[in-house]
């Protein structure tokens, strides 16, 4: 009987040369920061914002957390003068000493305290409900994304890669990172849009608390 023919492999092995194996290996997964922003002076509230009680502890937390079970390679908590927040174990704390000036001096000193990232998250301490999964959707894109609001306009969360440090670097004052001439930036919605909401004043505070 004539010998059975062998049917040929539809697994395409990588050549054993060097140039050719690297083609077959998947590249890294970038490695993502986070920069949590804490250092507001809550003008609106009256002062004493983050740390006013939300389910017992206080508000600041509830993003720390989510931030900390977040697969992260760098977490970072940026705060102002005096303030009363202290480090936790997954958290590196970065102090603003001009953080009064607004928020574009508390951006600043987060990304320019990375140490190795290849993209960053900015994150607001002042909304808690922000869940895991929306930070993954924005894990998934490759350029500037940031999450999108009622109504079309763009906010935080929002993500960057490394090639716009430079310009986060640059912002002051009230200036945010919506100000700068990011290109083709998405606009990624989160699942719920209850999600996105943050304490501004008291009574926003005592709403979440009684709704969440």
């Amino acid at each position: 009987m004539p010998a059975s023919r062998r049917e040929p492999s539809r697994c395409r092995r990588c050549p054993k040369s060097s140039a050719a194996t690297s083609k077959c290996v998947p590249p890294p997964e970038p490695r993502t920061g986070v920069v949590l922003l804490a250092a507001g002076q809550a003008k609106r509230f009256g002062g004493g914002k983050l740390m006013a009680e939300f389910h017992g502890r206080p508000l600041w937390e509830r993003a720390a957390e989510t931030a900390e079970a977040t697969d992260f390679s760098e977490r970072l908590l940026v705060i102002g003068p005096n303030s009363p927040i202290r480090a936790r174990p997954d958290l590196r704390l970065v102090d603003n000493p001009v953080a009064g000036q607004g928020i574009g001096t508390s951006i600043a000193a987060g990304v320019r305290s990375l140490t190795d990232c290849d993209r960053v998250i900015i994150m607001l301490a002042d909304m808690p409900l922000v869940s895991r999964t929306h930070l993954g959707r924005l894990f998934l894109k490759q350029g500037v994304a940031f999450t999108r609001f009622p109504h079309g306009s763009a906010g935080c969360p929002a993500i960057f890669p490394r090639s716009v440090f430079p310009l986060l670097d640059t912002l002051n004052g009230d200036r945010g990172a919506r100000s700068l001439n990011l290109g083709d930036a998405e606009l990624i919605a989160p699942p719920h849009e209850g999600q996105l909401a943050d304490v501004d004043e008291v009574c926003d505070l005592q709403q979440l608390s009684s709704a969440d």
